[in-house]
């Protein structure tokens, strides 16, 4: 395969490449791939669809990954490596049926933390619906404010010709969204590792 028809193949299903990417780093390709919105590489709202599903399906997986294992077992075997103890188990099932959607904020913003989170939603039997409404609504406003960034940040380089300067521009800007959505997450994970211990 020549490189024009490999260029092809990526424009014609960048997208499905995009998606499992996604999976793993949604929130930086998210900003990386708003700047390319300018330059006529993605579309908004096929871009928004495909990052919204790379968020919910992984999440979904830990769901029924605890939905579907035994509570005690679960917590014996996989909870030392995830730091789920049955203690705190208790405070997190509490957490997920008094107050759902502020949960699953958490679990979106708070960094090392979402995996364990996302897995008490199902060994808590949170119901279905509301978690993937909130995961969903949630994924959506998250993407919708990053991808946004990274348009507002994209026109001003479809305005630089050279692609070295674009570049540049490109890691500083990544470089000062991520420092501001780390210390975003850190702070929400103290937050609730404060809280946790209050309780």
């Amino acid at each position: 395969m020549d490189f024009a028809a490999a260029v092809i193949l990526l424009e014609q299903y960048r997208y499905f490449i995009l998606f499992p990417i996604a999976c793993f780093e949604g929130p930086m390709i998210a900003f990386i791939a708003g700047t390319l919105i300018p330059l006529g590489y993605f579309s908004v709202v096929p871009l928004i669809i495909t990052l919204i599903f790379a968020d919910v399906i992984p999440d979904l997986a830990y769901y029924f990954f605890g939905r579907w294992g035994k509570e005690r077992s679960l917590i014996e075997r996989v909870g030392p490596k995830l730091k789920i103890t049955p203690e705190r188990f208790e405070v997190v099932r509490n957490l997920w049926h008094t107050h759902p959607f502020k949960t699953m904020a958490v679990t979106k913003f708070a960094y090392g933390l979402s995996t364990p989170l996302l897995i008490t939603a199902g060994l808590a039997h949170l119901p279905f619906n509301t978690f993937w409404r909130y995961s969903a609504v949630l994924a959506a406003f998250q993407y919708s404010v990053l991808v946004g960034l990274g348009y507002f940040f994209g026109g001003y380089f479809a305005t630089v010709e050279s692609t070295l300067v674009r570049a540049e521009m490109l890691v500083a800007a990544a470089a000062i969204v991520f420092a501001g959505y780390y210390i975003i997450v850190r702070r929400v994970r103290a937050q609730f590792l404060k809280k946790e211990a209050g309780q």
